[in-house]
């Protein structure tokens, strides 16, 4: 019998906003452990919150191996790993004056708006360790910041939004990032321009482009492929161009270069940290956690996700997406285009159909500032010409100085 065990913790200060004021503040600390024990090709697991037992865990677990849960896949072993990304940690009183300075700023500027939501400061840190000498840790330290923005009078929950979050938040930056958005929030540009049009996505994991990779994540999973519900099924593991070469998106786990665990929740450190999904256009093969590559008779590619509380399963993590381009008025080309700024219900058909309601949409000009909001609008198209023959190209250049998400650009149309 393989014993492991699996630690989370997480120590947060969070600063709660209603009113352009701030309205609450709590610390949180949450614990959690899991045991996780390997016999016979079967896996048992027992996990608890806050300060846990890991005899009586264990003991659990060991009893859970009655059920008889296949798990075939063998543990890693023989390999210690320590990666943290630690921002800035600052005390409640430093956080209270941050906020407080933010939120005085904002409203001198633009009285006629009230802000809510918060600020919040989170360390997390797990760990991953078993009987073969396995033993995997990775801490951060990051604080995030989010701005739900209301205009007086206005009959809508709330207008618009700005979230920003990073190691290190500085004030200046965020007041000028809140404002710039702001500033053209509240200037408007017109009639929305109609039909087929040039379209900057800020970023593909928010609120505006979560939808478009959305597909990578659920159908190039091991069990969507072996089941045949996956829509790339026929297409994976040909040279095939499903997408313009221009695009390149990598499932990433290498915490040199991103704020991201370098192992997957089976303890798995890939040879290469970058897991090419698409590469110059070209589907990948499928992503499979140990477990499932032994049960669908596939690669493992170290990509097992979930909580302490379950056993784990196949998932992809963080995408990075190759730049075409290093910024943003580059990709412009001496052309205006326009930014979907927040989706409310966006959806991506089986078959790559794309409708996004857009319900704050901006104006971007040739020099890559954001000028002016349009009325909201629908935007449509097809995956695999959003990302196709449509596609325009991705930055170098980050969407603020704290993300790290880039912008992309390309067609799609636009009705009102």
């Amino acid at each position: 019998m393989i014993r492991e065990v699996i630690t989370a913790n997480t120590v947060s200060i969070k600063l709660g906003l209603a009113e352009s004021q701030i309205s609450s503040v709590r610390s949180q600390v949450e614990e959690e452990t899991a045991v996780r024990v390997f016999d016979g090709g079967c896996a048992g697991l027992a996990s608890a919150v806050g300060v846990a037992n890991i005899e009586d865990l264990t003991r659990q677990a060991k009893a859970g191996l009655g059920f008889e849960i296949a798990y075939p896949a063998v543990p890693e072993k023989d390999r210690r790993l320590e990666a943290s990304h630690l921002g800035r940690e600052r005390t409640v009183d430093e956080l209270v004056g941050l906020t407080q300075s933010v939120l005085t700023a904002l409203t001198s500027a633009f009285p006629q708006y009230v802000f809510s939501d918060g600020l919040e400061q989170t360390r997390v840190g797990w760990r991953i360790s078993n009987d073969l000498g396995l033993d995997l840790r990775y801490e951060r330290v990051s604080t995030q910041a989010s701005f739900v923005i209301k205009e007086k009078g206005s009959g809508s929950i709330f207008d618009t939004f700005v979230v920003s979050e990073g190691l290190d938040l500085q004030p200046e930056a965020l007041i000028e990032s809140v404002s710039s958005h702001l500033r053209a929030f509240g200037t408007p540009a017109g009639e929305v321009p109609t039909g087929r049009q040039r379209v900057v996505f800020p970023g593909l994991e928010g609120h505006a482009g979560g939808g478009i990779l959305q597909l990578l994540r659920t159908d190039m999973v091991a069990r969507a492929v072996a089941t045949g519900s996956s829509v790339f099924g026929p297409n994976l593991g040909t040279p095939e161009k499903v997408f313009s070469e221009q695009l390149t998106v990598h499932d990433t786990r290498d915490a040199s270069k991103w704020r991201v665990s370098p192992f997957d929740m089976e303890g798995v450190v890939r040879a290469s940290p970058d897991l090419p999904l698409v590469q110059d256009g070209v589907l990948g093969t499928p992503v499979a956690s140990k477990r499932d590559a032994v049960r669908y008779d596939m690669t493992s590619t170290g990509s097992a996700v979930g909580g302490l509380a379950q056993l784990p399963a196949t998932g992809v993590g963080k995408l990075v997406l190759r730049p075409t381009a290093e910024r943003l008025v580059d990709l412009l080309d001496g052309q205006a285009a326009l930014m979907p700024w927040f989706v409310a219900g966006g959806d991506c058909t089986r078959a790559g159909d794309l409708g996004m309601p857009v319900q704050v949409l901006l104006r971007v000009e040739p020099d890559g500032t954001v000028s002016g909001s349009y009325p909201g609008c629908t935007m449509r198209g097809n995956l695999y010409q959003v990302l196709g023959e449509d596609l325009i190209g991705i930055t170098a250049e980050r969407i603020d100085p704290n993300s790290e998400e880039p912008y992309l650009m390309t067609h799609m149309t636009v009705t009102t």
